[in-house]
């Protein structure tokens, strides 16, 4: 019997008030429970509902529950026919679409859209499934049409199931073999789920599709009430083979959260972010920062909606790796035809985005005229000990420079003798190949640089690390990780792809940080990005001249060398690199972490101090057909690493290899080295001696000293290289309140400081503070040193002996 020959409304509001117009329509019936009876006979039964509805208050509507009767009888309200009573909005929404009660196979079918490669000039890498429901009427609903309806009927999750039984019959039917298919899935059918026996599961065993060739795109638009079930779900996927998508980023309600919590393998950006976005400039700078943090997180990131060619040249350009939209097909019952795509430049964006306006990266400077005096340019300098240089002008027009060395001069007379030419004048807009040149030629020579408008008039002094910063991120290829700068992504892929395909029988070793999101959770970004950067130095260093060796970061924790199966000494390399990791990692945790052996989140759960788990997948072992399938036997390998506490290393093979790499207390032979090269710091502060000591001890960026009271005595030193990159001052400054001073005198002995962020350079360092002591035993001064973290990695990779050697020469009065 359908709805509309039942004609009566059974409806309970409870303890809400009716609105007063229900009296109109029908009768109440119990006064303490709610329950109304209205006749669906004077205009019938939809729209009733149509006029209950609208009566209603939308926040009011989820708790109204209703039940259509053929004719009322005794026991209405009694509590077995109370139990039938559905959510009013639910009734309505099978009324006016019966369809939505029924059998969905029948109606529900899915289009197919292609995902196009950005970096392979529309190459297709996989089909999204688009949900489809065609009517008897020959009315057929999009997707979104169709999940709304389902969401107020109630059926949500039964269309969620029906739209993936149908998306791969699609896979299975039409899709090539080792092409991946995306398909949607709601994020609450996904909590609730056993996966070894969801239907999807069941239906993919019966056609044979594999977990790899199956991309489930969770939507971001959908709310999530438990982002961290959702992220557990996820993971549990990721083990089974599955790749997950975050659908629809940018649209919805958990955005950069979301994201972080899942760590997918795409993310893909919604098409209202996208389109048109070539002509907003504020579109442009959202969409880099989530680039930016797609490719940190090791997420590829796809284009939705793409429409115009603008559009497609900007999304490449930006670092977006693949692409869907009608700019390449609409979505179709059958397949695309690549050769009818498009065809879109390779380099108009870049050739557009080849100029750098240095208005952007300038500061004002000190300026002085060609008409003032010697006695003006030294109160200038007294004034501010950190300027290094005054810019002179000659009608607003640089004719010059002053350096700091006027000050030996007679403060009267003409400044026309002390002024030296200026070597790097810019215009405002410059091209970046010209610029980058420029950069190279100067090489660590510390002199200004400046930058006049088209008439020739001063603008202001480039701040070169903000422009090396833009450079360098403008000039990362997509295709290369922004923190660590190895290669990533398609490139990746691509290389083990051919690698493969050229019969070589490789070695994958994956390497990832365990429990780095809590890591992240607990001390946040920055030190989670400098936890990142010193594995990938490392890496770089353990793995550095081993023949036919290529070294990728997948993203986030996740790192990759690929090797072939027969290299010599891997295991050897591996076992120092993790030898290494222990040594400089817990520089990266807070002192009270350290001393208990592990941290908390907010969560309340507990953590050890950090360890890798590396996997080695041996292709002597079983071959290795693609990329996909090596990551997903790595997959079943890592669950073997990550049920042991500590660093362990697992090799695939029969049996399954195992070892544990404890971690070994003591002094680092790099620290020693360090505090050994401080203390020959040339005492008596002439310049000569001072560069002499910086070319033999490179690792330092700069050194300064502070009294007893932790008052820095003097400008900072600067290592020749870092001149004109960082300011020389510092003179006066109170760093008593600096954790490398108060450390040291609480512990009355050197101190070397967690890696952190320099204000200075804007790069990872550390810093290490060394006291001198009075005969009495007070302190007398602190030097304090810093040291950039490649430096600190290369010093970590020397031998004991090696890095002692060269600073045991000398010593410091201590």
């Amino acid at each position: 019997m359908t709805h509309q020959s039942e004609a009566h409304l059974l409806v309970r509001v409870g303890e809400l008030p009716a609105p007063a117009v229900w009296n109109c329509l029908g009768n109440q019936l119990d006064d303490e429970s709610g329950i109304w009876l209205f006749d669906c006979a004077p205009h019938g039964q939809k729209v009733l509902l149509d006029r209950l509805l609208q009566t209603l208050l939308p926040s009011a509507r989820p708790g109204v529950l209703a039940l259509a009767l053929e004719e009322p009888s005794i026991g209405i309200t009694s509590v077995e026919m109370l139990r039938r009573l559905t959510p009013l909005e639910s009734l309505h929404a099978r009324v006016h679409h019966p369809w939505i009660a029924r059998d969905l196979e029948h109606y529900v079918s899915s289009d197919i859209q292609p995902i196009v490669d950005l970096n392979q000039s529309g190459r297709i890498f996989a089909y999204e499934a688009l949900c489809r429901v065609s009517l008897e009427s020959g009315l057929r609903l999009g997707g979104g049409e169709a999940i709304a309806i389902a969401r107020r009927a109630g059926r949500l999750i039964e269309f969620d199931l029906a739209c993936q039984a149908s998306a791969l019959t699609v896979k299975h039917r039409l899709l090539p073999e080792g092409m991946p298919v995306f398909i949607n899935a709601m994020p609450n059918s996904l909590m609730r789920s056993d996966f070894a026996t969801h239907p999807s599961f069941k239906l993919m065993q019966d056609l044979e599709v594999l977990p790899h060739e199956v991309v489930i795109e969770v939507v971001e638009s959908e709310q999530v009430d438990d982002p961290e079930a959702l992220a557990a779900a996820c993971d549990q996927l990721k083990g089974m083979g599955f790749r997950i998508a975050l659908d629809d980023i940018g649209s919805g309600y958990s955005g950069l959260s979301l994201l972080a919590a899942l760590r997918p393998d795409f993310v893909k950006i919604d098409r209202a972010l996208v389109h048109g976005a070539h002509n907003s400039r504020m579109r442009i700078g959202v969409l880099e920062a989530l680039i930016s943090m797609a490719q940190r997180l090791g997420c590829v990131t796809i284009a939705e909606g793409l429409e115009d060619i603008e559009d497609v040249e900007l999304c490449r350009d930006l670092g977006v790796g693949f692409a869907q939209g009608y700019f390449f097909a609409h979505p179709t019952p059958g397949l695309a035809d690549a050769s009818k795509f498009p065809v879109f430049s390779q380099t108009r964006n870049r050739q557009m985005r080849s100029l750098i306006r240095l208005g952007d990266f300038l500061s004002p400077g000190e300026t002085l005229s060609m008409g003032a005096s010697m006695a003006d340019a030294h109160q200038l300098f007294l004034r501010d000990t950190a300027l290094e240089y005054l810019i002179v002008l000659d009608q607003g027009r640089p004719l010059g420079y002053l350096t700091r060395k006027v000050l030996n001069a007679p403060g009267w007379g003409p400044l026309g003798r002390y002024i030296q030419g200026l070597e790097q004048v810019l215009s405002a807009r410059v091209n970046v190949h010209s610029l980058l040149r420029r950069l190279y030629d100067v090489g660590g020579r510390a002199q200004p640089w400046v930058v006049v408008d088209d008439a020739g008039r001063y603008m202001g002094t480039l701040v070169l690390l903000g422009v090396l910063d833009h450079l360098l991120n403008v000039g990362l290829p997509p295709s290369v990780h922004p923190l660590s700068g190895l290669p990533t992504g398609p490139v990746l892929r691509s290389l083990i792809e051919q690698r493969i395909a050229g019969g070589e029988t490789l070695q994958m070793v994956y390497l990832d940080l365990d429990h780095f999101k809590a890591f992240n959770d607990r001390y946040g970004f920055v030190r989670g990005d400098a936890m990142i950067k010193v594995l990938a130095e490392i890496l770089r260093k353990g793995f550095d001249g081993l023949p036919e060796a290529e070294l990728g970061h997948i993203g986030g924790d996740d790192f990759l060398l690929v090797a072939p199966a027969h290299t010599p000494g891997l295991q050897a390399r591996i076992g120092w690199l993790i030898d290494r990791f222990h040594e400089l990692a817990p520089h990266l945790y807070d002192e009270s972490d350290l001393d208990l052996g592990y941290f908390s989140t907010q969560n309340g759960q507990y953590y050890p101090v950090a360890t890798l788990s590396v996997v080695v997948v041996n292709g002597q072992t079983r071959p290795m057909t693609d990329s996909v399938m090596a990551s997903t036997r790595a997959a079943q390998l890592k669950r073997a690493a990550k049920d042991r506490m500590g660093s362990v290393v697992v090799t695939e093979g029969d049996p399954l290899s195992l070892v544990e790499r404890p971690r070994v207390l003591g002094q680092a032979a790099w620290r020693n080295a360090l505090e050994c090269a401080l203390a020959t710091f040339p005492e008596d502060g002439a310049a000569d001696s001072i560069d002499a000591w910086f070319g033999r001890h490179t690792a330092f960026e700069l050194v300064f000293r502070l009294d007893s009271e932790g008052v820095q005595q003097g400008a900072n030193w600067l290592n020749p290289a870092m001149r004109g990159l960082i300011k020389r001052g510092g003179d006066g400054m109170n760093r008593a309140d600096r954790a490398y001073f108060r450390e040291l005198r609480r512990g009355q002995r050197s101190y070397l400081s967690s890696i952190y962020v320099s204000r200075a350079t804007e790069d990872f360092c550390i810093s290490l503070a060394m006291p001198s002591w009075h005969a009495d035993g007070a302190l007398a001064e602190v030097m304090v040193g810093d040291i950039n973290l490649v430096s600190l990695v290369a010093l970590a990779a020397m031998p004991a002996g090696v890095a002692k050697r060269p600073y045991a020469r000398r010593g410091r009065k201590s």
